[in-house]
């Protein structure tokens, strides 16, 4: 580290005083509480201190870039371009983030509230399972001026990009490779870092204002602050609100029936109710008649059918709050400190309709009074020729929507994120060379949701009601008792998690000695984590009583003992190094599952100015969370009069049982992967930047459950056991142990002597298996005018290979053969005239083969997706204090109104698109002013 020297502590001693002792007695008022120091200075340029010398994300060491790694970088320009109201918005604009890229990231809330309550980036894809994976940690990692802040989610524990306030991020650094050897667990598939200002002086103010058909957004972010030198102190706050989007609000979401023409809706529970009569026999627990009636007639054969995906939101509205302060300080010339402290909440809302099928008893009185003539519930006969005659009986069940009676968006599902915390780090230059970082790190989160519906057992309970108040009517909704209709509404699910993160870390950097390509550095040092979960997760409660449920709780410590070297072996004759490679490495010891150790190799070769070789191998790994062990906790254990895998070489008697669990194995190891690339950045020449990126990402030990298919006894040997004598009375309660519930299911089974043939072990653990290859590339070109300049640039990513495996002994799927898009794209174009910025970008996403599907006519493919975005911006000149610092920007998003790709399939959540979603053309205009 440079020292400021005698003027610079002038500077510091006289002018500076006042603002000095502020900022002691600010530092005295929050309490001396860390920050990282991996934020870019921004303010000014001329001290020579600390802060010149950054350190970059993927790296420990001051004054480089992380040696053989590739990175995108999301500077001021391109924040301001995309117009995003949220950092994931942000994200969704790189084409490495491939689950974001050329969607609406808060879509994935609108899934299953009670399942989903994170957006969480995934470079590259890299997620198992995708949305539905059910690790509850994310492969990519997420950081905060390079730190950790607790995760959010009650069935996820991740961060939520969204909770940063975009308001207070000066730039984003994505790192695509493996950094467990600098970070430890969560970055397998890269590193997302979001930097915040550490200085600013004055007041900014900005806002936007969007609108496409029927949608509305809005935000706003003012940041105050003074720099004073020596030291700075400013504060941003952000706000935004979104409108939902409702099904018909675009044409091209839709559920329908596509296995014949005319395509007809495919849901049955209308405004006007559908009556489905089943006649059993017991005797064989066989259905041998089933006959829908739709209302009011009660025709045999005929259907009410509705498209409710219409009166359903889509993209549920948002609010956001955040706020940052950040405080820097140059306390002498060789020690600064920075302290921030933010806070910030997310809620969103979707709505749709509450609908439902009940099961409709003989005693019903409404049944009697509905049922067509000719038809009764109850016990009946059914003749089979040649057979004879048997006793059966008709049961009736009822598919109705509350719509008619409540309205629309009777059902709602909430979430909540609200995170807060602070930080502080102290730098010390120990010498001319040697520095010392030390950093204190606090968070704390508060997750919820709540999703609205009908009790399923008071629902079963009505409708074999033998009163008009306590019998429920699905014919006729409206007739029902209020009082019993208000009882079977009163229901919802509901869950709530709070993390509590404590992250101290220690650095010691400098250099050991002068090679010929430059300081052959050595950075080492010590992180202490304590994470502390609560947990509570409901179904069918009484609205609003969720907390008055006690919290399941899990605690862990982390002790890490990590280092990084770089030595610059030869010089490139320029006062640059021709070659330099790095090694790093970093030891987890978790008080829970024990301990890993995580290496990484680099290497970056400069055979001319103009072309530069890279290249790394290393090891990474994502921890099970908290919340994934506290899964263990919840297991339950079932029974069943049937064998549902039989072994060949072991076949069932009859009359056998399975008993099964399902929930989380106890004690779950981290998911592990060893990754590698290669690449080259050229400059050919000036204006002119390009580089190319091969990678390998070998994921295992993947979190899964197992895969229900035709070679399950093969796939999980250990977790399908067989045995046509049975198992013993001490096999069964050993295995019964594994779920607080366990023995009560197994006891009497035991006592009655019944023949077990079957354990199925459902529970997740380490099975599966994922390995990527694919490219990433980057071409920029820049060139001046006499206008002013153009600009182009093109960056993706193209997957090569995508190989994955249920488990070790199953075979190799390929899954980019279908479902997965083979090229993710953005270009650009651009000119800037004197105060005025106009650009115009191409986002492509690849379309992909698919199984042919049963429509008419039959779809194997899914289309590419293609939107063209434009912005402007025009400076205002003047110096007046009015006009100075003053920008307007307009956005047209997807000028040309593409709609997704269809998708004639009928899965489930599947609403005849696929591939991409956007607003449709949405014009966003914006307004800046710095002070």
């Amino acid at each position: 580290m440079r020292h400021q020297g005698k003027s610079a502590r002038a500077y510091h001693g006289a002018a500076g005083s006042s603002w000095h002792a502020l900022a002691l007695a600010g530092l005295a008022a929050m309490g001396v509480i860390p920050c990282s120091a991996d934020a870019q200075e921004t303010g000014q340029q001329d001290m020579p201190t600390v802060e010149n010398e950054i350190v970059v994300t993927g790296t420990l060491l001051r004054g480089g870039a992380p040696v053989g790694s590739n990175s995108v970088m999301l500077g001021a320009d391109t924040i301001q371009k995309t117009a995003a109201i949220s950092s994931n918005e942000l994200l969704a604009s790189v084409p490495q983030v491939s689950n974001f890229f050329n969607r609406v990231p808060l879509a994935d809330l609108a899934i299953a509230t009670n399942q989903i309550q994170v957006t969480r980036p995934n470079i590259r894809n890299l997620a198992p399972g995708g949305k539905t994976s059910v690790a509850a940690s994310s492969p990519t990692l997420i950081l905060v001026d390079g730190h950790r802040i607790a995760s959010v989610g009650v069935n996820q524990a991740s961060i939520d990009p969204d909770l940063i306030p975009i308001g207070a991020i000066e730039r984003v650094d994505v790192v695509t490779e493996g950094g467990s050897a600098t970070y430890g667990a969560d970055a397998v598939a890269g590193t997302i870092n979001f930097v915040t200002r550490r200085r600013f002086d004055g007041l900014k103010v900005d806002g936007h204002y969007g609108f496409a058909d029927d949608y509305w957004q809005w935000d706003a972010s003012a940041t105050a602050g003074k720099d004073w030198g020596s030291g700075s102190l400013y504060v941003s706050y952000s706000y935004s609100k979104s409108d939902k989007l409702y099904g018909r609000e675009r044409s091209f979401i839709r559920d329908l029936d596509y296995t014949a023409q005319p395509y007809r809706p495919r849901d049955l529970t209308c405004a006007s109710p559908n009556l489905s009569l089943n006649t059993v026999i017991p005797a064989f627990g066989a259905t041998v008649a089933s006959v829908n009636y739709a209302a009011p007639a009660y025709v045999a054969g005929t259907r009410n059918l509705c498209d409710n995906s219409q009166d359903d939101v889509y993209i549920p509205s948002a609010e956001r709050h955040g706020v940052l302060a950040s405080l820097f300080q140059q306390l002498d010339d060789r020690t600064e400190v920075t302290v921030k402290a933010f806070y910030a909440r997310r809620s969103t809302l979707k709505t749709g309709d509450l609908t439902g099928v009940v099961a409709v008893s003989p005693a019903n009185p409404y049944a009697a009074a509905s049922l067509p003539p000719g038809l009764a519930l109850g016990p009946t006969t059914v003749q089979i020729p040649g057979f004879g005659t048997f006793p059966a009986v008709n049961l009736a069940s009822v598919s109705f929507n509350l719509r008619p009676v409540l309205g629309a968006d009777a059902q709602r599902e909430r979430t909540r994120l609200e995170e807060w915390g602070f930080n502080a780090e102290v730098v010390r230059d120990l010498d001319d060379n040697w520095q010392a970082r030390l950093l204190f790190n606090w968070s704390e989160s508060d997750s919820s949701f709540a999703l609205t519906g009908i009790s399923s057992a008071r629902l079963n309970a009505a409708g074999a009601g033998t009163s008009l108040a306590t019998a429920f009517n699905p014919f006729d909704v409206s007739s029902n008792n209020p009082a019993l209709l208000a009882d079977l509404i009163d229901s919802q699910i509901g869950g709530q998690a709070r993390d509590n993160l404590v992250d101290i870390r220690g650095i010691v950097e400098g250099r050991l000695a002068v090679l010929p390509g430059g300081d052959l550095r050595l950075a080492v040092g010590y992180e202490y984590m304590n994470d502390q979960l609560q947990q509570r997760y409901l179904s069918d409660i009484r609205i609003g009583t969720l907390s008055t449920y006690p919290f399941a709780s899990y605690s862990r410590n982390v002790h890490a003992f990590f280092g990084e070297v770089r030595a610059p072996l030869l010089s490139d004759g320029a006062g640059g190094s021709m070659l330099t490679l790095s090694a790093s490495g970093r030891y987890d010891k978790y008080s829970d599952f024990g301990g890993t150790f995580n290496t990484k190799f680099g290497g970056t070769f400069k055979p001319a100015e103009w072309l530069s070789l890279r290249g790394n191998w290393g090891t990474s790994f994502t921890a099970p969370t908290p919340l994934d062990q506290l899964g263990s906790q919840r297991n339950t254990i079932s029974s069943f009069a049937f064998v549902p895998f039989a072994n060949p070489a072991d076949p069932p008697p009859g009359g056998a049982y399975t008993v099964s669990i399902q929930g989380s194995t106890a004690n779950l190891k981290p998911q592990t992967a060893d990754t590698w690339s290669v690449g080259a950045d050229l400059t050919p020449f000036q204006g002119l930047r390009a580089s190319v990126n091969y990678y390998d990402v070998k994921f295992q030990d993947i979190l899964q459950t197992p895969l229900v298919n035709a070679d399950i006894l093969d796939n999980y040997p250990s977790q399908i056991l067989t045995r046509g004598t049975g198992f013993s009375a001490a096999e069964l309660l050993a295995f019964a142990a594994g779920a607080p519930n366990g023995e009560a299911v197994v006891r009497p089974l035991i006592d009655s002597g019944t023949l077990v043939y079957s354990l199925v072990d459902f529970r997740v653990a380490n099975f599966g298996i994922l390995h990527i290859k694919g490219i990433d590339f980057d071409v920029n070109y820049a060139y001046d005018t006499s206008f002013g300049s153009i600009d182009a640039s093109v960056n993706g990513n193209r997957p090569l290979s995508r190989k994955a495996q249920a488990s070790p002994t199953s075979p190799v799927v390929d899954e980019l053969a279908l479902e997965s898009p083979k090229l993710y794209l953005q270009a650009a174009l651009g000119a800037t005239v004197g105060g005025l910025r106009a650009q115009a970008t191409w986002n492509h996403t690849g379309g992909y083969a698919i199984a042919p599907t049963s429509s008419v006519p039959v779809q194997d493919r899914v289309g590419a997706f293609d939107t063209v975005n434009l912005f402007f911006k025009y400076d205002v000149p003047g110096q007046s204090a009015l006009l100075k610092n003053l920008s307007f920007t307009l956005n047209v998003n997807n000028v040309f109104d593409q709609d997704p790709p269809l998708l004639r399939r009928n899965l489930p959540s599947e609403l005849g698109f696929a591939n991409g979603f956007t607003f449709g053309r949405m014009f966003i205009l914006g307004v800046s002013k710095q002070f």
